[in-house]
């Protein structure tokens, strides 16, 4: 075996992991996915092996509870999620390593078993960031805490912050929960000054290019900027319903909000008026619901429970998304505007470098009026500017797993040479 990549959040976390695993094993390296057992069929469909280290269920719990993307509740997402999956890990790593295996092992948190184990048993590693949210910085602080806090403070307020971060941490995680976990596995304690974190990863690969945002000069050294990964092109795809309506309807304006925001009756009614205001028809992908068609008069709403984002987002008017680093990914690939509602994690960051671009806008689905809705999105729609730069940063849009699995295989060659 010689890569095991560990990845523990949505699909969105998970599913560029999976796909490094299958390029790598396309490649001739034996690679594994270390997950939840949700993602076991997608790991499967693409010739991974997946190790389980959390229940199906433990994810249900979590993000399908709205509580789990409120401000307010965010802090707890570790201790409830991520914390219990800290001892199946480092277990199942220690089990490669005894039976003669010395993987590179590939992580997205640095609080995490993959990490303890790779530290542990001096295996090759490597931290993933997937967005730039993820990376400290005092000279580029991520939104909202760049608007928060005047420039010109920055660099007194930041430090300060980070720190403060870090003693939480300790506080509320490490000294309560992580430190007996790691007496469990006979492990040292963490004190405060040995907590891991991005400064002291081995090796880090930022799966975003330098152009979605440009190294401020303080990242750390040892990041190395690929690319987005993609999910699937749009070719060998079709639904035959979406098809019909786009031929009829014309291009949709479509919604698709994660797991972060509950679906009622409220929000499709929403989209309902949203779509007749700007005049266009609508489609919903909620994992939640059945594929269903709602009569909306000149303007119907298809509700899908899945489709390929680049089959569908190649033939949208415009996206309104939550801000995930993917699905952004996925829009900017197909050259379609956006207009993001960012509710937590990377997503109000994300939407911020958008709009830096040029090339989206923000709202708040859930508060905003219709109507203030629809302003923003027929801005959006009416812009030559942004239609001009939304063709720009498509052809800049590329999937960059092929060169990370080249950055990936070069870890494992050093390695090689070492020993």
């Amino acid at each position: 075996m010689n890569y095991l990549l560990y990845s523990l959040g949505t699909t969105g976390d998970a599913l560029p992991f999976v796909k490094l695993a299958s390029s790598l094993n396309s490649s001739g390296a034996k690679s594994v996915f270390i997950g939840n057992e949700k993602f076991i069929p997608l790991a499967s469909a693409m010739g991974v092996e997946c190790f389980s280290v959390s229940p199906k269920t433990a994810y249900e719990n979590t993000y399908n509870n709205p509580l789990t993307w409120s401000r307010n509740h965010a802090q707890n997402h570790y201790n409830e999620f991520h914390f219990p999956a800290i001892k199946p890990t480092f277990k199942t790593i220690q089990k490669t390593v005894e039976q003669g295996h010395r993987p590179v092992v590939i992580y997205q948190d640095a609080l995490s078993g993959a990490r303890m184990a790779a530290e542990e048993f001096g295996l090759k590693s490597c931290q993933v960031v997937l967005a730039p949210q993820g990376i400290s910085s005092t000279l580029s602080p991520s939104y909202p805490m760049r608007r928060q806090v005047e420039e010109r403070l920055w660099g007194e307020i930041f430090p300060q912050i980070k720190q403060k971060a870090k003693k939480d941490t300790f506080d509320r995680l490490v000294r309560p929960l992580i430190n007996p976990a790691r007496k469990e596995l006979g492990l040292a304690p963490w004190s405060h000054s040995d907590l891991p974190d991005m400064e002291t990863s081995p090796s880090i690969l930022a799966l975003f290019p330098d152009w979605f945002k440009p190294n401020p000069g303080d990242w750390p050294k040892q990041l190395v900027n690929t690319g987005f990964i993609l999910g699937d092109t749009q070719d060998n795809h079709s639904n035959a319903q979406l098809d019909e309506l786009i031929n009829k309807y014309g291009a949709p304006l479509v919604f698709t909000f994660g797991t972060g925001i509950p679906v009622t009756s409220l929000l499709i009614d929403k989209i309902r008026h949203l779509c007749r205001i700007v005049g266009k028809p609508g489609v919903f992908v909620a994992h939640s619901q059945n594929e269903k068609f709602i009569d909306n008069g000149e303007f119907p709403v298809l509700i899908l429970p899945s489709v390929p984002f680049s089959y569908l987002f190649a033939r949208a008017a415009l996206v309104i998304h939550h801000g995930g680093i993917g699905t952004c990914a996925q829009a900017l690939a197909a050259g379609v505007p956006q207009v993001i509602s960012p509710y937590t994690f990377d997503q109000p960051d994300n939407a911020f470098l958008l709009w830096e671009l040029g090339i989206s806008n923000a709202i708040d689905f859930l508060n905003d009026s219709v109507n203030q809705i629809a302003d923003t999105v027929i801005d959006v729609l009416s812009s030559d500017s942004i239609k001009e730069k939304v063709k720009h940063y498509q052809n800049l849009t590329t999937d960059e797993t092929e060169s990370s699995v080249k950055f990936l295989l070069s870890l494992k060659e050093e390695g090689l040479q070492k020993c």
